[in-house]
């Protein structure tokens, strides 16, 4: 009996030494403190980590949801009010309210200075802060779907989709639904209570998640496909583009356009707003990662050709090219006027926009997690959490270890997440920036007397065809050379298909 048990001891204490081991923990305060950072929150998602995974991650900074705060910085601590505080009614004060809240806390400090003998000091000064709404939107491989506050970290509902033996793609999302893929089913899902609105059979399998702007769904497919559904209408035909190579990358959006790159190293850009394609470049191999969109009128891809491209948003001329001599399926990263690139090797590269001039290399990084006009925060190759100064890619310090097997780029605003792939979320941030830096959100169209978007293209673009031509099909009337790219026909071999 005695060697019974000691063999059931045998077997089952490793396997409880490597789940123990293999579970994450949140970083301790004295960890992040000491290299100037502070943990803002950390959450645990609702999913059955025995049985599934995160499938991915999305932050949406809104581009018309905000609210103010006024702060007051005096010996050591930090006043804030807020329009959202409540007066004792239980009324939202507003920002009136809140401004003379702090007004007032300014006069009572100086009166309090007055009154220890300092005749002549001065009210602090009031610094105001527009704050935007950040939602993050989580969904995992068994179809789970969970929003959180992107400050506080608060679960604002949690649903689920589809049938759980169905892949699930990551999440899209702008300020009225959130868009995934479960199976072969489109889902639309309220933003604000996470109910369903519509779903779809989609045309093909998804490749990826979609990517959502103010008026339409983009849905890649495996075979190149990428289908596009009015959010509003979903049953209103809209039309397919059809892509060279396999679609697997998830599509970025800007204010005026959206973006998807191909394995055969096609770089496709289309209008946000309205039908139809601007242009094709096409790399000299595949590309593996999402573009980036650089204000006010650039997007930046990589390609495993080892070129970094930075092209005009509108018509596609490339306005500069820089080599690594290594393949790159990380995703470029713009801040400010650097573009920063990550190798398949782990190095780092810092180019400047304005002269293409290499500024400085960093070895050993494998993802880059956000950054600011000072630091960078990435995960380097042996699994830490490194931080480069941004002007000369020195590093200034790091935290071994951190839980973090689920990289998420965030180049909109500078809070660090940490997420593990059984659901630990983390966020945080610099001691000294308690409000989010906002580096690029998409703002929403200019509304016109006509809000119901059209399925033909405005005339007013120039970077469009003109009005008697159809996007998705073969020109009927007269025919428009279509705007130049890189390339002697950008729309040749791939015109969307008329649907």
């Amino acid at each position: 009996m005695r060697r019974y048990l000691l063999s059931i001891l045998l077997l089952v204490c490793p396997a409880l030494a490597r789940a123990d081991t293999g579970t994450p923990r949140p970083l301790s305060p004295d960890a992040t403190r000491s290299v100037g950072l502070e943990r803002m929150w950390f959450t645990q998602l609702s999913l059955d980590r025995g049985r599934g995974r995160i499938a991915g991650i999305f932050m949406h900074v809104s581009g018309i949801q905000a609210h103010t705060v006024f702060q007051i910085t005096h010996d050591g601590k930090r006043y804030v009010f807020s329009q959202r505080d409540r007066d004792a009614f239980g009324k939202e004060i507003g920002v009136e309210g809140a401004k003379k809240q702090a007004e007032d806390k300014a006069q009572e400090i100086k009166k309090a200075h007055e009154n220890t003998g300092k005749a002549d000091a001065e009210a602090p000064a009031i610094e105001t802060f527009v704050v935007p709404k950040i939602t993050l939107y989580a969904t995992s491989e068994r179809g789970g779907v969970h929003a959180l506050d992107g400050e506080t970290g608060r679960t604002i509902w949690t649903t689920s989709v589809g049938n759980p033996l169905y892949p699930t793609t990551p999440p899209a999302a702008n300020d009225k639904f959130v868009g995934m893929c479960n199976g072969s089913t489109i889902y639309a899902i309220r933003a604000d209570d996470g109910s369903v609105v519509w779903t779809r059979p989609a045309v093909g399998s998804p490749g990826a998640g979609p990517a959502l702007t103010e008026e339409y769904m983009f849905v890649p497919m495996v075979s190149g496909q990428v289908e596009t559904l009015l959010l509003e209408e979903p049953n209103r035909p809209m039309g397919i583009y059809k892509s060279f190579g396999r679609t697997m990358v998830q599509p970025v959006v800007s204010s005026n356009s959206v973006a998807w790159p191909t394995e055969d190293g096609n770089l496709y850009v289309g209008l946000a707003h309205t039908p139809g394609l601007r242009f094709r470049m096409k790399a000299a191999d595949a590309i593996e990662s999402a573009p980036a969109f650089l204000s006010p009128d650039k997007i930046c891809a990589t390609s495993a050709d080892g070129y970094i491209y930075c092209l005009g948003e509108q018509k596609g001329n490339i306005i500069w090219r820089f080599t690594t001599g290594e393949p790159i399926n990380h995703s470029p990263i713009a801040l400010g006027n650097t573009v920063f690139a990550i190798s398949e090797r782990g190095a780092m590269y810092a180019i400047d926009v304005e002269t293409v001039a290499e500024r400085w290399v960093a070895t050993g990084i494998r993802s880059y997690l956000a950054g600011n006009e000072k630091r960078l925060y990435c995960l380097d190759t042996r699994g830490y959490l490194a931080i480069l100064d941004t002007a000369t890619g020195s590093r200034l310090g790091g935290i071994p270890a951190v839980p973090c097997d689920v990289p998420v780029l965030n180049a909109q605003t500078d809070r660090i997440l940490l997420v593990s792939s059984t659901g630990l979320v983390q966020c945080l941030r610099e001691t000294n920036l308690p409000w989010p830096v906002v580096h690029y959100k998409i703002e929403p169209p200019q509304k016109t007397a006509k809000t119901q978007p059209k399925t033909g293209p405005k005339t007013d673009d120039k970077s469009q065809p003109p009005a008697d031509t159809d996007p998705f099909g073969s020109p009927s009337g007269k025919t428009t050379s279509p705007p130049p790219a890189a390339g002697p026909d950008p729309f040749a071999e791939a015109a969307p298909a008329k649907p």
